[in-house]
């Protein structure tokens, strides 16, 4: 159910086909806006989502699909404090989301796209990686990420390659990483927050030379 603090986008549905996803994540399909080539829709996979709650069996067959809906939990972890600001250091790394869309497959969610110099989609780093190395400007790019995750202390989940692209700016952006399931008290706690992003930069080290290793 879409939380009716969030306006819609835009109120007329928009038709969007499966085979022109520019994405497909474990839970959602990634579209470009058809009228707005600069944003991205997401939206959820409702069935395959019911699918997964099913087949865990138990108490997870009573569990709404809103529990895994990452459109739903990451709309949440948008409301939190550190990204209530137009700081243009805070939307560096990160995309705006602009509100809710409705679609003939269910609401999605509106996003900055980002793109290459040719117009396709940003690649992500695990690729850029594993086809070019660790180049001094990639290098540099990684570093910055770090402290800004430091700086901004934004509450996430684990950001790895997958879910980082180069975009065209130089920067990296994160995504999909905001989606979480824990979204509570904790977050609101500085040295919680700061212990989370040193786990947080740790992971995204480990599984950058992984990353590399595999080239």
């Amino acid at each position: 159910m879409i939380p009716q603090q969030d306006p819609l986008f835009d109120a007329n549905a928009l038709t969007l086909n499966i085979q022109d996803a520019i994405g497909m994540g474990n839970r959602r399909w990634v579209f470009q806006h058809p009228h707005h080539p600069h944003l991205c829709i997401k939206v959820a996979r409702q069935a395959h989502i019911r699918e997964q709650l099913n087949t865990k069996g138990g108490l997870y067959r009573l569990m709404p699909n809103t529990w895994r809906d990452d459109n739903v939990l990451e709309a949440r972890a948008y409301t939190q404090k550190a990204l209530t600001t137009e700081d243009a250091y805070i939307w560096r790394h990160l995309p705006h989301m602009y509100g809710w869309q409705a679609t003939n497959l269910g609401p999605g969610l509106v996003f900055d796209y980002y793109q290459d110099a040719d117009g396709k989609p940003a690649p992500n780093l695990q690729g850029v990686l594993q086809t070019q190395g660790l180049t001094n400007a990639l290098e540099t790019a990684i570093d910055e990420l770090h402290r800004y995750m430091r700086t901004t202390q934004i509450w996430m989940r684990h950001p790895g390659p997958p879910n980082i692209v180069w975009a065209r700016d130089g920067h990296l952006k994160l995504i999909d990483c905001l989606g979480t399931y824990t979204m509570g008290w904790q977050h609101h706690i500085r040295p919680f927050r700061r212990k989370r992003i040193q786990r947080h930069s740790a992971y995204l080290t480990t599984t950058i030379n992984a990353a590399i290793a595999a080239q």
